[in-house]
């Protein structure tokens, strides 16, 4: 035999392995089965599923605001479409700066809103007696409304001590309220004498060190003024004010206690009154500037609710916030500092930072790659196929090519 011949013998029985290897059955197969197909029968929900004759598909299911979504391969076998998702690439980025806009209306008026929010809270922090009685008040109230009433109906005599004691209650109630008003007034205009810079941030937190050789000093300070008789510490306004706050929380409570065991239903109760505001510098109540991350998938029209945004400035301070329903996270701009970069926070996956040019512009919007964020929709999916319909055991209705 010529060698020419050998090498023609050869290269038919190579030709031969690769036409087994390429399975021409099932690329006849497929060829038969791809397209495009839409789900029918089903009012409340739209799902689409796009068969390639390459052997991938792109699936995608939407039902309410829920938007699922997977991509891979599939095979055929017997009157069956097997579909295997492709898991993202690990180490893939969820998150990319998509483009920066100009500051507008629609961000400055979520900014004043989240501004307001942001002073109602320094304004608590610069008077803390504030917001001893916010929390206070409201765990009083949350109190009465779950306790039952301690008397016994049949026992007049403890729903007639009651009764004699809410008069002279309700006036003591009264005078701790007057005392409130009066304290967190001088409070507030001694504060307001002492103002410094506005500062949206709370204070940085001090070190370990720091914050225990802050403790022993006030141990040691209330130590040597307990030993000096007749000398006790000065109080201050703001604590007077603190103090005046927690008695007349106690006299609330009281009040509320004796209604109760009255059988009696409390009546609406004049509370202290007093404005915080003052509490604040008054560069508080300039009109406020800021920055915006809009968060989101553009090609699906999905806005990102519950991802952690932290905005990092230049001189080493942050603050934190969550996006909104909408998406929108906000952050107001301090004084000689600039915003440097945004540490963004998907749930049960690591944080990724992003660097920002606030010379750009003042709104970023943040592209979330919401196939990689979202837990695979499945591993594996078998459709039976029905007069060249294809129907899932795991979604109602069928897959119709179109």
């Amino acid at each position: 035999m010529s060698n020419a011949l050998k090498f023609s013998l050869l290269a038919l029985s190579l030709l031969a392995a690769g036409a087994q290897a390429a399975d021409p059955i099932q690329d006849r197969q497929r060829a038969a089965l791809a397209g495009h197909y839409v789900l029918e029968g089903v009012a409340d929900a739209g799902s689409e599923l796009e068969l390639r004759p390459d052997g991938r598909f792109e699936w995608s299911l939407s039902y309410g605001l829920m938007v699922e979504s997977a991509s891979g391969i599939w095979n055929v076998g017997a009157d069956r479409v097997v579909l295997t998702m492709q898991a993202p690439a690990e180490g893939k980025p969820l998150f990319s700066l998509d483009q920066v806009l100009p500051w507008n209306q629609d961000a400055q008026r979520r900014l004043e809103e989240f501004a307001q929010e942001q002073r109602d809270a320094m304004a608590e922090r610069a008077c803390g007696f504030a917001q001893t009685y916010r929390l206070g008040l409201a765990q009083a109230e949350t109190e009465a409304l779950v306790a039952q009433p301690a008397n016994d109906p049949a026992d007049p005599a403890h729903r007639a001590a009651a009764e004699a004691a809410l008069t002279p209650e309700l006036a003591a109630l009264e005078r701790s309220r007057l005392a409130v008003e009066a304290a967190a007034a001088t409070a507030i205009k001694r504060k307001a004498g002492s103002a410094a810079a506005y500062d949206p941030l709370p204070p940085p937190m001090p070190s370990a060190t720091d914050a225990a050789a802050a403790a022993a000093a006030a141990a040691a300070n209330e130590a040597k003024a307990m030993q000096s008789p007749g000398h006790a510490a000065p109080v201050d306004e703001m604590e007077a004010a603190d103090r005046a706050v927690r008695a007349y929380l106690r006299q609330y409570q009281r009040v509320g206690e004796l209604h109760a065991l009255a059988g009696r239903t409390p009546p609406q109760l004049r509370q202290p009154q007093f404005d915080t505001t003052g509490c604040l510098p008054p560069s508080a109540a300039a009109k406020p500037s800021g920055y915006a991350v809009v968060v989101g998938d553009p090609q699906r029209g999905y806005r990102a609710e519950g991802i952690g945004v932290e905005f990092v400035y230049s001189d080493g301070r942050s603050a934190s916030a969550q996006t909104s329903p909408g998406g929108w996270a906000l952050a107001l701009q301090r004084p000689g500092a600039r915003l440097q970069r945004v540490v963004l926070q998907a749930p049960d996956r690591p944080s990724e930072t992003l660097a920002l040019d606030e010379g750009q512009g003042r709104v970023f919007a943040i592209r979330l790659d919401t196939a990689a964020a979202r837990p695979p929709s499945f591993e594996q999916m078998i459709l039976t196929q029905d007069d060249g319909d294809l129907i899932s055991p795991q979604i109602r209705g069928r897959y119709v090519r179109q």
